[in-house]
């Protein structure tokens, strides 16, 4: 692992481009010192056999002129150096002497056996002459001279030969001279080729990354945080450069998104505070509703109205059980200041309201209830809900009609969700009346004094739970109405800023 972080280095890569550069300078060197000393050793060989020889050419001299001495003195200082001259070119000529296809070699294999033949007829004349034979050494003598004059001439013969065999060679070690020349040049031209190309290769790996980090920083000084980040695979030191790039890079653009986000959330800061302004408007409306909501005018001066009459023309029971629900759907009205009341409460307040209608229309209204009551004390509801449903539909549903009114007023659980409905068999509404009547209001909304009865209490559906599907209107023109109230107890109602 660390051989391998040494070698993506800068400093390693330089090392090991010097490395191979200088195996590849040496190895071309190499061969042509190779191919050099091979020339040299075959000219070498040829002065060797020259000068070796020459060495036998004069140690033969060596033993000729003793001999002579010997055989004409008697000398024991002349056997001496013959015996001594000959055992030293015995030593010298090879004793192994293998037949080669080559007219040089066949001549020194010639010679050396002639070199034999001399020392054996040396060896004779010497014995010869010990026992005093004068006409067999002098003709022994007379021989060995005659040998000794053919191996002369044979030794010069084979350095003729040697020299034209030289010449020969000397044409070929100039050819092959030359083109060690060549390949040795076309070698070093291929070396400083392949170390260029590798140099270059090093050069390209640390310049191209460098070029690619200098445009992104150009672009980055621009104000172009969104770019992609580098990817190099370079030198290590280059790496880590760039890796160092892409973590400044990203710092600043996270650095900047959270500038954004920050400004971002100074917005909506601003939006909610204005929104809360908006709420609480809405809500002073939604209180401003419910005071409305509490009594019509025109309903108390009629029913106060009836009772006088009632309290002429009937016994006092009646005018009594009258005034009684009278002060308590006043007392209800007056009293409730909530945004939400026990469902009892609601029911009981809409009770007090259903038993004066009873007194105000003995013939011409029908009101049937279909309640629940022991869900009454689970559920809670928006206060003056169904009291102002049921006027609504007493003053509304049954104008200009002489048919007796039916009103059906229902309390239930479905599915965990309480239902209230109020259903009547009316004049009805066209789906104009009541798309307009399912608008949720808004900010922009302008009120007055006039909004009441069944908008009131949509609205505040509407404002206490926003996007729920709290109401539902079924009418059609002469065909009734069933205006139906669905609350989620799960769902927490929206009551504060």
């Amino acid at each position: 692992m660390i051989r391998d972080k040494i070698r993506n280095s800068l400093k390693g890569r330089l090392f090991y481009t010097f490395i191979i550069s200088i195996i590849l300078t040496l190895f071309s060197f190499g061969f042509s010192l190779i191919n050099t000393l091979k020339l040299q050793t075959i000219a070498n060989q040829r002065f060797t056999d020259e000068q070796y020889f020459i060495e036998i050419e004069g140690v033969l001299k060596d033993i000729q002129a003793p001999l002579i001495s010997y055989l004409s003195l008697f000398s024991t200082q002349s056997l001496s150096k013959i015996l001594k001259n000959s055992e030293h070119i015995s030593s010298m000529i090879p004793q192994e002497r293998p037949i080669y296809n080559n007219e040089l070699e066949l001549t020194k294999r010639e010679i050396y056996f002639l070199i034999d033949s001399y020392l054996g007829s040396v060896e004779n004349i010497v014995e010869e002459k010990r026992g005093r034979k004068v006409e067999e050494y002098s003709r022994g003598f007379e021989e060995l001279t005659t040998l000794y004059n053919y191996i002369l001439d044979r030794i010069d013969s084979l350095s003729l030969l040697g020299f034209r065999h030289q010449l020969s060679e000397y044409n070929n070690f100039l050819i092959l001279f030359k083109k060690i020349q060549i390949y040795s040049l076309i070698l070093i031209l291929l070396v400083v080729t392949l170390a260029f190309s590798v140099l270059m290769a090093n050069v390209n790996s640390i310049s191209n990354p460098l070029y690619r980090l200098s445009d992104m920083a150009d672009k980055i000084s621009g104000g172009n945080f969104r770019l992609d980040d580098i990817h190099i695979d370079s030198v290590d030191e280059i790496n880590s450069v760039s890796i160092a790039f892409n973590k400044m890079k990203n710092g600043i653009r996270h650095y900047i998104d959270e500038l954004n986000h920050q400004k971002d959330l100074e917005k909506d800061i601003m939006a909610q505070r204005l929104s809360n302004l908006k709420m609480e408007q809405v809500l002073k409306r939604m209180e401003l509703y419910t005071m409305q909501a509490q009594m019509n005018p025109h309903f108390l001066f009629n029913t106060i109205n009836t009772g006088v009459q009632l309290a002429i023309i009937e016994e006092a029971e009646r005018t009594a059980d009258y005034m009684e629900n009278l002060a308590d759907l006043f007392r209800y009205n007056i009293r409730e200041k909530r945004f939400f009341v026990p469902l009892r409460k609601e029911y009981e307040g809409m009770l007090s309201y259903i038993n004066i209608l009873k007194i105000r229309f003995p013939h011409t209204l029908d009101i049937k209830m279909n309640i629940d009551e022991k869900i009454l004390d689970d559920f809670e509801c928006p206060a003056m809900i169904l009291q102002p449903l049921v006027e609504n539909t007493i003053i509304h549903a049954f104008k200009d009609s002489d048919n007796v009114g039916s009103v059906l007023i229902s309390i239930r659980v479905v599915d965990h969700i309480l239902e209230i409905s109020v259903k009547d068999n009316g004049i009805g509404m066209s789906s104009d009346v009541i798309d307009k009547l399912l608008i949720p209001h808004t900010h922009e909304y302008k009120t007055n004094s006039k909004v009441m009865g069944l908008e009131n209490v949509i609205q505040r559906c509407f404002f206490f739970y926003p996007g729920e599907e709290i109401v539902e209107i079924i009418s059609n023109p002469g065909n009734g109405t069933n205006i139906i109230i669905k609350i989620d107890p799960e769902v927490e109602p929206c009551i504060e800023l």
